[in-house]
């Protein structure tokens, strides 16, 4: 019940002092809210995942790399990356096949043990943590980075004397919880220290 119209329209009502001009600009605000969430735009990821090569970073010890990390762009549009820690029959779901550079051939080879039966070619992998986002839209992009400890090392164990232990290149992929398959990535020519 509006008692009486002040200056300014500004009107008492109930013994409180409310003014038109502050539901204009907050009606305002509010329609301006609308037309943002309207427009955001939803990330259309295919549910397949898919990976680009983001970079390559080793960490020397003197002539030695004590470490170094691999970095990869993703994206899912589903969100079913990684598994929780907690988890322990989860399988691995990032993989890295390294290839070698072969100085006589000018090619990457790839490293294969020995086994009972027959080659095996050397492959690491690794899990990534559970990182579905909560709420409707689940579609993800991100950078996994793998810290491949000593991995530059170990592979000096494998290697034939024609090799360079220290000019890799990466093949890369990944799985989501579906079973889907990303792209296999292969990283330009990364250089270990020497």
């Amino acid at each position: 019940m509006i008692h009486k119209v002040l200056k300014n329209n500004t009107y008492i009502c109930n013994g409180m002092n409310k003014t038109v001009k502050y539901l204009g600009v907050l009606s305002i605000a509010c329609l301006l809210g609308l037309l943002y969430s309207s427009c955001v735009k939803k990330e259309n990821y295919s549910i397949i995942p898919a990976i680009t090569y983001n970079n390559f970073q080793a960490f020397c010890s003197g002539v030695k790399t004590d470490s170094a990390y691999l970095r990869v762009n993703f994206t899912d549009g589903d969100g079913d990356i990684g598994y929780p820690q907690a988890d322990p029959s989860a399988p691995s779901d990032f993989y890295i096949l390294p290839l070698i550079y072969n100085t006589t051939t000018g090619k990457y080879d790839t490293l294969k043990v020995l086994t009972t039966s027959g080659d095996s070619v050397i492959t690491y992998n690794y899990r990534i943590p559970y990182i579905t986002p909560s709420g409707t839209n689940k579609a993800l992009n991100g950078i996994i980075q793998i810290n491949l400890e000593n991995l530059i090392q170990y592979l000096g164990n494998y290697t034939l004397p024609q090799h360079n232990t220290y000019q890799l290149q990466f093949g890369v992929w990944i799985y989501d919880r579906a079973g889907h398959k990303s792209n296999v990535l292969t990283t330009p020519t990364v250089y270990a220290c020497h």
